[in-house]
Parts: C-alpha cells; sequence; structure tokens
C-alpha cells in the first residue's frame, strides 16, 4: 500500500496539465494575449476615428457649404 506521503511527493514533482514545464510556451502564450489586446484596442481607436472623420464631414458639409473632404 502506498503512504499518502508518498502519492504527495509524486503530485508534487509531475506539473498540472495547465502549467506546462517548457517556460517558452509560457512566453508565447503571453505574447499571444497581449497582441489580442493590441488588436483589440487598434480596432477600437479606428472605430473612434472613424466616427470623428465622419462627424467631421457632417459638419462641414452642412456649416462650411463645402463638398465632403473625400470628395
Amino acid at each position: 500500500m502506498t503512504s499518502s506521503r508518498n502519492i504527495s511527493a509524486q503530485a508534487a514533482r509531475s506539473s498540472p496539465a495547465e502549467f506546462p514545464d517548457d517556460p517558452t510556451s509560457l512566453v508565447d502564450a503571453f505574447y499571444a494575449a497581449q497582441r489580442a489586446q493590441w488588436e483589440a484596442l487598434l480596432s477600437w481607436q479606428q472605430s473612434l476615428a472613424t466616427c470623428g472623420k465622419d462627424f467631421w464631414e457632417q459638419w462641414a458639409v452642412r456649416y462650411a457649404g463645402g463638398m465632403p473632404i473625400d470628395g
């Protein structure tokens, strides 16, 4: 019969599935998450820039009496 101390020692030596022994895979996962965050921020900024451009063109047409900037 195996004692509980041996089971605990074996469990401490083995790494769980969600924490791999290879540190580069953790770094890769970190960079992948960071890249996803940057892409989300970029898309949010692009949508704000589009709203600003649309607002400016509507203002130019209504109050400045001109054509939209992009024709």
